[in-house]
């Protein structure tokens, strides 16, 4: 049997409901290897915590297991060209990734304050079982974070790129902007719409509720980068980047006390950074209507080699 696009033709929900089935079996078979062999070498009594090199392994394949492969499994059954089906099909060009780099470093400020204003929320007190359980979300996985980020040495800031930066980067990319928004897409030809709910998904899955709207803004930030160049690396690259740089700034000492590198602003530092954000957001703008001819640019460039040949 011939399995290679047998679900092309399939409804959006049934694409999902699969996507799904995949993400659920390869994230209990990643969590069932990763702990089996932390309990086999370590025996069932141990502190995990007391092991931060198995558990950037256990990070390592967590990724691999609920993100990449059940994406690759997607885009085979989905479509008769995976590579395309995901957007892997074009090479990045260099002026692209660096055009998309300054248009995130232009639009951290904005996402900083974002934050900032996230923090501050407060959830009726009908809710306050579900703001104790978001808050321990919070502390738990900003306790594992700086449990990665703990061994100040090379070794360990190479593994935490590994893990934290280009893992991460790579396999939610695939999934969320790759697989997701394609299945999205099948409900819908609004572009905005399909970006914004990627965002939104993205953004929750993550389970860190007082960081959730900047991770959306970045989430429609990566969406609206493949939608514009159709090509999955320049969201990764950019996503590895904002992940590469918040290992740098959070493994030295000096950079991590810098409130303006962190965005944990004061009273008084809060009105300069916001005057800063939006000088920055008016050259975010400039740089994206740049990055957009450039795209337009490499499309035609690539059809008037399509049609040579």
């Amino acid at each position: 049997m011939r399995f290679k696009g047998l679900f092309s033709e399939r409804s959006a929900w049934a694409q999902l409901l699969l996507l799904l089935l995949f993400v659920l079996t390869g994230a209990f078979l990643a969590s069932f290897i990763g702990l089996g062999l932390f309990f086999l070498i370590y025996g069932f009594n141990a502190d995990m915590y007391q092991h931060i090199d198995m558990l950037r392994f256990i990070q390592f394949i967590s990724a691999i297991g609920t993100f990449i492969l059940p994406t690759i499994g997607i885009a085979w059954l989905c479509s008769e060209k995976p590579k395309q089906y995901l957007y892997f099909e074009k090479p990045p060009r260099l002026l692209s990734l660096l055009l998309a780099f300054a248009c995130l470093f232009l639009i951290m400020p904005t996402i900083n304050l974002a934050e900032i204003l996230n923090r501050q929320m407060i959830l009726p007190d009908f809710l306050a079982p579900v703001e104790t359980w978001m808050k321990e979300k919070e502390e738990s996985a900003t306790r594992l974070t700086e449990l990665f980020l703990s061994e100040n040495n090379l070794l360990s800031l190479l593994a935490n790129l590994l893990v934290i930066a280009a893992t991460a980067a790579i396999g939610e990319e695939m999934f969320f902007r790759g697989a997701l928004q394609r299945i999205i897409g099948k409900w819908s030809k609004n572009p905005h719409l399909i970006i914004w709910s990627v965002a939104i998904l993205f953004s929750a899955f993550h389970l860190q509720f007082y960081g959730f709207l900047p991770r959306m803004l970045l989430g429609a930030f990566f969406g609206y980068l493949v939608y514009w160049s159709k090509n999955i690396w320049l969201p990764i690259f950019a996503h590895f980047m904002n992940n590469a740089l918040a290992v740098i700034t959070l493994s030295n000492t000096e950079l991590k006390e810098n409130h303006y590198m962190t965005g944990d602003l004061s009273q008084q530092e809060i009105i300069p950074y916001t005057i800063v954000a939006i000088l920055f957001l008016g050259l975010f703008v400039m740089v994206v209507k740049k990055l957009r001819q450039r795209l337009d640019r490499e499309e035609k460039e690539t059809k008037n080699l399509s049609f040579e040949e």
